[in-house]
């Protein structure tokens, strides 16, 4: 089993529902979790930070990224949208403007 599968399986035990995913990205992928258990999402991630504070646009998309060993993502900067990041396993480096 690869390392996005076992990822995966780990969040469904979590008993999270994953709505939609994508594997194919060049750094690596996501698994996207239903909107409605946002809060729990946070409560398991963000030692429960409250998800009321993080709606700017009224939508949350809590997402799980996976990035791939040597990978990069991309700066993005959003005026719409609020993103918390926590790294759960590996290292990283971080560059922050």
């Amino acid at each position: 089993m690869n390392y996005y599968k076992e990822i995966e399986a780990k969040i469904k035990s979590l008993g999270f529902n994953i709505i939609s995913k994508d594997f194919e990205r060049p750094w690596g992928g996501f698994l996207v979790i239903d909107e409605d258990q946002a809060q729990d999402f946070s409560n398991q991630f963000f030692k429960g930070i409250n998800i009321e504070d993080l709606k700017i646009s009224g939508k949350l998309s809590p997402k799980i990224l996976i990035v791939n060993p040597e990978s990069r993502l991309s700066w993005q900067y959003h005026n719409r949208r609020a993103e918390i990041w926590r790294v759960y396993k590996g290292k990283v480096g971080i560059i922050t403007s």
